[in-house]
């Protein structure tokens, strides 16, 4: 009776750790939950995809690619931890992978919440992401169109 005791009075303790834990940190990158919180940023636009983002490795990028088509507007909410020091760089490229914009601003070392792009021609466009100072992350870019 008394290692049943013992033994539910640990799992209590073990789920209570856990259910604080994951409070604190808020919801994990990959959740509904955490898609749920940056998904009004899309605003008027159409939901298409959600990209998630996990960077492990120092120096590691994330890259995917998109068909885009002439003549639509798209948006790229990026969704980070928005953690100090550690967030999500959006780099966005053409067909050619020339650097059409970015979520960041070095000469101001300003970080923004989304990237919006009209389409002038149809094709593959590329999106990289990762983390600033070569730091692992997660994250989600959400991809929407109008």
């Amino acid at each position: 009776m008394r290692t049943i005791r013992t033994t539910v009075g640990l799992v209590f303790v073990i789920a209570i750790v856990t259910l604080t834990t994951s409070l604190a940190l808020g919801p994990d990158c990959g959740s509904d939950a955490f898609l749920d919180k940056f998904a009004p940023a899309l605003g008027d636009f159409t939901f298409i995809k959600a990209f998630n983002v996990e960077i492990n490795k120092a120096d590691e990028k994330n890259e995917f690619s998109y068909v885009f088509s002439k003549g639509s507007n798209y948006r790229i909410v990026i969704c980070d931890q928005n953690g100090e020091g550690n967030k999500m760089v959006v780099n966005f490229y053409d067909r050619n992978k020339k650097l059409i914009a970015s979520n960041y601003m070095k000469s101001s070392k300003k970080f923004f919440p989304t990237l919006n792009y009209t389409c002038s021609a149809t094709g593959v466009y590329y999106v990289e992401s990762y983390f600033e100072n070569g730091k692992s992350g997660c994250g989600v870019d959400i991809l929407g169109f109008k």
